[in-house]
C-alpha cells in the first residue's frame, strides 16, 4: 500500500507542469513594457504569445512521442521531458532579450509535449476501472495544484522583477527526483501502425471539442490580466490572485472527480455543467467584482470537470493500444486551439476592430456553446 501511495503520487506530480506555461500570464502588462523597453517593436499580442507558444511544440512533441517511447521507453521520455522544463526556465530568466525568452519558452514546450499523453496513459498501465477514473481526476487536479502554485510564485516573483519568474520552473527538480526513484520502467510493445493508429468519428468530434475547450479556456486565461490590468485599472497581484481562484476551484472538482464518476452514468451531467458554465459570460457585464470571482469559478470548475470526462471516456472507448495516439490526438487538438488562440482574441478583433477587452469574452462563451452542441451530438451517435 505505501508502495502504491508513492507510486500514485510519483505518477501525479509530472502534470505540476503540464500547465505551467499559463502561470506568467499575470506576468503580461509587466514583461511587455520590459521587453518594449528593449525593442519598441515587441507588440502585446507578441508577449501573450510567451503563454500560448510552448503549446506549438507541446504539439509537435506529442505527434513525435509515440516513436520517441518506442526508442527510449515511458520512464526515460518522462524524465527527458522533465528535464528540458528545467533547462527552459533557466534560458528564459538569462535572457537579455525577447527572441531568447521565446527560445526558452520553445524548449519548455517540448519538455511538456514529450510526457504529456504518457501522464493519462501510464495511468491506465497501473489502473483499472473506479481507480483509474480517480486517477484520471487527480491528474487533472494535480494540472490545476501545479497551475495555482506556479502562477501565485510568479505573482511574487514579480514584486522582485519580471524575469524572475521562469525561476519557478527549478521547482521540477524534486518531481524528476520523485519519478525517477518510484516509477519503474515500463515495457514497451511494439506493434504495427495499423493496431495503434485509429482515426474514426468519435476521434475527430473529442478532437474538435477539446479544440474549441482550448481556445475558451486559455483566452480566459490569457484576456483576465489585461482586462483586469489595462481596462479596469487593477494592479498585477489582484490578476494573479483570480487566476489562482479559477485554478483552485479546478482542483476541487478535480478531487471530486472520482467519487462523480460513481454517481454519474457516463458523467453526462458533469459534462454538460462543465461546458455550459458560462463563467465567461460574467465577465462582459462591466466592473463587477463578485462576477470576476464567480466568473473564475465557473471556469475553472467546468475546464477541470470536462477534461476529466472526456479523458476517462476516452480510456473507456479505445484500447490500452490505441489510448497513447487518440489521447496525443485530443491533446494537440487541444493546443491547435492554444496556438490560434492569440491570432482569434487578439488580432481578429483588432482587425475587425471591435472592443479589445471584453469582446473575447463573448467569443469565448460561443465556443463553449459549440463544445456542449458537438458533445451532445457525440453522445447521441
Amino acid at each position: 500500500m505505501k508502495n502504491e501511495s508513492w507510486l500514485k503520487a510519483a505518477i501525479l506530480s509530472v502534470s505540476l507542469f503540464i500547465m505551467s506555461h499559463l502561470a506568467i500570464a499575470p506576468a503580461i502588462p509587466k514583461l511587455h513594457a520590459l521587453y518594449q523597453a528593449q525593442n519598441a517593436n515587441v507588440s502585446l499580442a507578441s508577449v501573450e504569445t510567451l503563454v500560448t507558444i510552448p503549446a506549438m511544440m507541446i504539439m509537435l512533441s506529442v505527434i513525435l512521442s509515440n516513436v520517441i517511447v518506442t526508442k527510449l521507453g515511458k520512464k526515460k521520455t518522462v524524465e527527458v521531458g522533465l528535464g528540458l522544463i528545467f533547462i527552459s526556465g533557466i534560458i528564459s530568466f538569462l535572457a537579455s532579450n525577447f527572441m531568447l525568452a521565446m527560445i526558452g519558452r520553445l524548449i519548455l514546450g517540448i519538455g511538456i509535449g514529450l510526457y504529456n499523453p504518457l501522464s493519462i496513459s501510464m495511468i491506465s498501465d497501473y489502473f483499472e476501472g473506479a481507480k483509474r477514473a480517480g486517477m484520471i481526476g487527480l491528474r487533472t487536479a494535480t494540472m490545476n495544484v501545479g497551475k495555482t502554485l506556479t502562477t501565485l510564485i510568479v505573482g511574487y516573483a514579480l514584486l522582485v522583477g519580471p524575469r524572475y519568474i521562469f525561476l519557478v520552473y527549478v521547482l521540477v527538480v524534486p518531481v524528476l527526483y520523485l519519478f525517477h526513484r518510484f516509477v519503474k520502467e515500463i515495457p514497451v510493445e511494439e506493434k504495427r501502425l495499423s493496431k495503434v493508429v485509429i482515426f474514426d468519428q468519435g476521434v475527430f468530434l473529442w478532437m474538435l471539442i477539446i479544440f474549441f475547450i482550448g481556445i475558451a479556456y486559455i483566452g480566459a486565461t490569457v484576456k483576465i490580466p489585461t482586462l483586469l490590468v489595462t481596462h479596469y485599472g487593477y494592479d498585477e497581484l489582484a490578476a494573479g490572485h483570480l487566476l489562482t481562484l479559477l485554478a483552485f476551484s479546478g482542483i476541487i472538482i478535480g478531487l471530486c472527480f472520482g467519487y462523480l464518476s460513481k454517481k454519474m452514468a457516463e458523467l453526462d451531467t458533469c459534462c454538460h455543467a462543465g461546458y455550459d458554465g458560462g463563467g465567461d459570460l460574467l465577465f462582459v457585464f462591466g466592473n463587477q467584482v463578485i462576477f470576476f470571482y464567480l466568473g473564475a469559478v465557473l471556469i475553472g470548475a467546468s475546464f477541470v470537470g470536462g477534461m476529466s470526462a472526456i479523458f476517462d471516456a476516452i480510456a473507456k472507448q479505445y484500447p490500452n493500444g490505441q489510448l497513447t495516439f487518440v489521447t496525443s490526438m485530443a491533446i494537440t487538438a487541444g493546443n491547435i486551439g492554444v496556438i490560434l488562440t492569440p491570432l482569434i482574441l487578439t488580432k481578429l478583433v483588432g482587425a475587425l476592430s471591435l472592443e479589445p477587452y471584453v469582446t473575447p469574452f463573448y467569443i469565448t462563451t460561443g465556443l463553449i456553446l459549440t463544445s456542449l452542441m458537438l458533445y451532445a451530438f457525440l453522445k447521441k451517435k
